[in-house]
């Protein structure tokens, strides 16, 4: 029995290294699903401690505890809003002195639309209820679009930039409603092996906001192609075309103020290559930053299970603050979307 613990400890304690990788080293498969299940690991340590303790293996007790006690430390960095750029996020905001006139404030949604097969209707309900200024959609095809704009979307949100076609497009192509008159849009901002990434840039208050709906290739199509497409959101913050050349919004005086990239990542925080991209990018994590709890997306209305583990994100550069952020159930769709509520001093 004691064997059996010390085998089953040091099999989770592999399992947790894998969360300091260097970068780019999760790009392999099963790494990359074995990392994101890093936050399920403290059911299966809660077990083994008891079973220690129970049979008195005092030093498997002690293994047990250090590593349950790690696990639960990342938790909590959901509740303490720790995390890459988040600490730096929290300063910039307190330091900041706004001038009431120039706060501006975004309602904003993001959904994996599962192959088109998200129900409409619901999909608008949400952005009724939630006031919801733009709408960020992946796996959307043009039957969803036409059932969306019957379903009343488009009185709501008249202005949609869609992602362009593409041979890899992931499930389907991401898309962006908005509220207001976009001053610039385009349909493929960086270059994927995945779905295009269409953005626009909108003016407020605050000043001009970049917005991105993303859907990196699922590590199951492509374990490499999977890790490009993370590294490379770090992009869009610096709005780097495909062909590298300088465009309208990288010129001196035309660059926006903030970015706000959402969609489904198919990462979490645990993965090397996800905290890597946040940092070289400049952005912070939603979930992360507002420290109130984790906010699982996947799987959804799947053979009965809850929602598990967090791979929606709403990424957001420095200086935007999160005022509240929740997960929203649509009928049709295997992801749970995300709402949140962003201030922009």
């Amino acid at each position: 029995m004691n064997t059996l613990l010390w085998i089953f400890l040091t099999l989770i304690a592999l399992w947790m290294a894998l969360r300091y990788l260097p970068a780019g080293a999760d790009r392999h498969r099963p790494l990359v699903e074995l990392i994101a299940l890093i936050d399920l690991l403290s059911a299966p340590l809660l077990a083994l401690l008891v079973w220690a303790i129970l049979i008195q293996a005092w030093p498997q007790t002690a293994l047990a505890l250090v590593e349950l006690t790690l696990v639960s430390v990342w938790h909590l960095g959901y509740r303490t809003g720790s995390g890459p750029r988040s600490v730096i996020g929290r300063s910039e905001n307190r330091n900041r002195v706004s001038d009431p006139a120039s706060v501006a404030t975004l309602s904003v949604m993001t959904l994996n639309c599962r192959y088109g097969k998200a129900d409409p209707q619901s999909i608008v309900d949400q952005v009724r209820r939630h006031h919801i200024d733009i709408l960020a959609l992946q796996e959307v095809d043009s039957s969803l679009l036409n059932r969306l704009e019957k379903a009343g979307l488009r009185a709501t949100l008249p202005h949609l930039v869609e992602g362009s076609p593409t041979e890899v497009d992931n499930g389907g192509r991401n898309v962006l409603f908005s509220r207001t008159t976009p001053e610039d849009s385009r349909p493929a901002t960086i270059d994927l092996e995945a779905s295009s990434v269409p953005t626009m840039r909108v003016n407020t208050e605050a000043g001009p906001v970049r917005l991105a709906s993303v859907h990196p290739r699922s590590p199951q199509r492509g374990a490499r192609q999977w890790g490009l497409g993370i590294e490379r959101l770090a992009r869009i913050n610096v709005a780097e075309a495909p062909t590298g050349e300088a465009t309208s919004e990288d010129r001196p005086g035309t660059e926006p103020a903030f970015t706000i990239i959402m969609g489904d990542c198919n990462a979490n925080i645990h993965h090397p290559t996800f905290r890597s991209m946040l940092t070289a990018g400049n952005l912070r994590d939603a979930s992360l930053s507002l420290g109130r709890g984790l906010h699982p997306t996947f799987p959804y209305q799947v053979m009965g299970l809850p929602p598990l583990i967090e791979i929606d994100h709403i990424l957001i550069s420095q200086g935007i603050r999160v005022n509240g952020l929740h997960a929203i159930g649509v009928p049709g769709t295997d992801h749970r979307g995300l709402v949140a509520d962003l201030i922009l001093p």
